[in-house]
């Protein structure tokens, strides 16, 4: 990129780092990485996401927020799964990169990823664009589980209807896909419950009958 960037912009972006010894030499960022590449819904690249293929202390880093970046308002995968998210009025939301390949590797082409970071409501109001309904398809375990009834009001109020996939306690869509085979994963996500009678099942002590 030297010659077409100044390494001013590229440090900005977050593509280059520079060395903390006192040479403060310029170094590739994204370095020893698989590269995922994060595109708005129109499909204009305007981000990296680098998991490491490595022992590095972070196992994933993301481009730099600046203003064509912000994950916050970006769904993962949401350019290539609007159309079929359209046609069927649903999405299935992930959390990550490979949550998402591992959905579509099983033949979910409406999955989206909120790239490992709460739901923040600028992204419900971009899904809501192209869905009527969303599939929770966090991961199975505590953090998962908790992640799921964050989300819940975030996409309620954006006037999405929400169902909440269940892969297993120590599943995500892409470990269910590789030990159980990628209709296990189909069937997931269509029996998937409705979260608010989840939240309710979950609320109210069994044998309560109301009034």
């Amino acid at each position: 990129l030297r010659g077409s960037y100044s390494e001013a912009d590229l440090v900005a972006a977050g593509l280059v780092a520079r060395s903390e010894r006192a040479s403060g030499r310029a170094y590739d960022r994204f370095r020893h990485r698989l590269m995922f590449p994060i595109r708005t819904a129109a499909g204009r690249l305007v981000g990296f996401g680098g998991r490491t293929l490595g022992d590095d202390k972070a196992k994933y880093v993301n481009t730099n927020e600046t203003e064509q970046f912000q994950k916050g308002y970006l769904l993962y995968g949401l350019d290539v799964a609007k159309r079929e998210i359209r046609q069927s009025g649903t999405a299935v939301v992930v959390e990550g990169y490979f949550d998402v390949l591992g959905a579509r590797a099983a033949g979910v082409d409406t999955a989206v990823a909120t790239m490992g970071t709460a739901m923040t409501p600028e992204q419900a109001r971009l899904l809501a664009r192209y869905a009527d309904e969303a599939v929770i398809g966090y991961d199975g375990d505590a953090a998962g589980q908790q992640a799921s009834r964050r989300v819940l009001p975030v996409l309620l109020t954006q006037g999405l209807t929400a169902r909440r996939a269940d892969f297993g306690r120590d599943h995500d869509p892409d470990s269910l896909r590789l030990e159980s085979g990628p209709q296990a994963v189909v069937e997931a996500v269509e029996k998937a419950r409705d979260a608010v009678e989840l939240e309710f099942d979950r609320l109210i002590p069994a044998g309560v009958v109301g009034i």
